[in-house]
């Protein structure tokens, strides 16, 4: 069976801090929207033109990566981003492509050279353990690929459109019709070019793994057990309108309204607070509330269930990528993330849900 050898040249880092910072080029395909988070429920920041280069800086798991380029930084859906066209010396264009991978190491963005070439200088690499997932069949149309790993909801790009699978190194897969693994799934082992009628063009959730699947039944001693009665499932919360979402940039001193995202003014909820050049803080006014937990994208549901203080966060305990739920002076919950800093200015995307 063909088995495609990819080789990764080039990943994201997640960083810390502007300055140490690693990026990868990469260019829009289309009239493709920026907004201040990664997902459609962020707002609209700016829009790249088609075959705009941006620089990416980081990735995460729903496949949005964040992007810096002139104009607005914010995130964009990687299944839109494509390599950069080579420059015009007369070179042949060397046959890469960018593909959005979740690994051990976490989600990233790399350029992947097919069928073992690689782009001019470098060495060949070791297979990768990855399947590649496309929207029509034969391997072709939109893709992308993952590593060991899960994603338990596919992006709108590829939700009940995957009709072929490919896989590499020791890879397999599982599609399932539902998401979070759920509903009838199919195990993929080798290459498919062609999927069965009941997960063609169905899958909303994938898995890959290698050896056996990990979430196989183990056989039961006889006789069997009575069956346990299933408790009663807890409905899910109701998710809020949004009541305002964006981009801010809080300079060093001000203040921000998450309520309407403004900066200064009335009924403002954090304060950028600077007490010398080495001691700076994120601080709640006005009777609005702060909690930054384990620093992830906790959403409407994990911000509602936090024990929210008046204590202010160190910026220390705040680099790029974490998120800190809010409870504004008008007891909306909100969430903002550190999308980077530029001198004293903190950048920050934000959602505040309605009440």
């Amino acid at each position: 069976m063909h088995r495609l050898r990819s080789v990764l040249v080039a990943a994201l880092f997640v960083f810390a801090s502007s300055a140490a910072s690693r990026a990868i080029e990469a260019a829009s395909s289309t009239w493709l929207n920026v907004r201040s988070g990664p997902g459609t429920s962020y707002g609209v920041v700016d829009t790249l033109e088609p075959g705009e280069v941006v620089d990416v800086t980081e990735c995460e798991a729903n496949g949005w990566c964040h992007i810096q380029h002139p104009g607005p930084d914010g995130w964009v859906s990687s299944s839109y981003l494509t390599t950069v066209p080579p420059a015009g010396d007369g070179a042949p264009a060397p046959d890469c492509r960018l593909v959005f991978t979740i690994g051990a190491d976490g989600p990233r963005l790399s350029i992947v050279c097919g069928d073992g070439g690689v782009p001019p200088g470098l060495p060949p690499g070791p297979p990768v353990d990855q399947a590649c997932f496309y929207v029509n069949p034969n391997y072709e149309g939109q893709h992308f690929c993952i590593g060991v790993g899960t994603l338990n909801a596919l992006n709108p790009t590829f939700n009940d459109r995957i009709s072929s699978v490919r896989l590499e190194g020791a890879a397999r897969a599982r599609l399932c019709v539902n998401t979070n693994l759920g509903g009838y799934c199919r195990t993929v082992v080798n290459d498919d070019p062609v999927l069965g009628p009941f997960i063609n063009e169905r899958a909303s959730s994938v898995a890959v793994y290698t050896g056996t699947w990990p979430g196989a039944p183990t056989p039961l001693p006889m006789p069997l057990p009575l069956p346990t009665p299933l408790p009663t499932p807890t409905p899910l919360p109701t998710i809020p309108s949004t009541q305002s979402t964006g981009h801010l940039d809080l300079p060093q001193t001000y203040t921000a309204n998450l309520d309407n995202g403004m900066i200064g003014g009335p009924g403002v909820d954090i304060w950028y607070r600077a007490v010398n050049p080495a001691v700076k803080f994120i601080a709640p006014r006005n009777g609005a509330q702060l909690a930054r937990g384990d620093g992830s994208n906790r959403g409407y549901a994990g911000c509602a269930a936090e024990t929210f203080t008046s204590s202010q966060i160190p910026l220390l305990a705040l680099p790029v990528g974490t998120y800190v739920c809010v409870r504004t002076n008008q007891g909306r919950i909100s969430q903002f993330r550190v999308n980077g800093y530029d001198g004293t200015t903190m950048k920050i995307g934000y959602t505040t849900w309605a009440n």
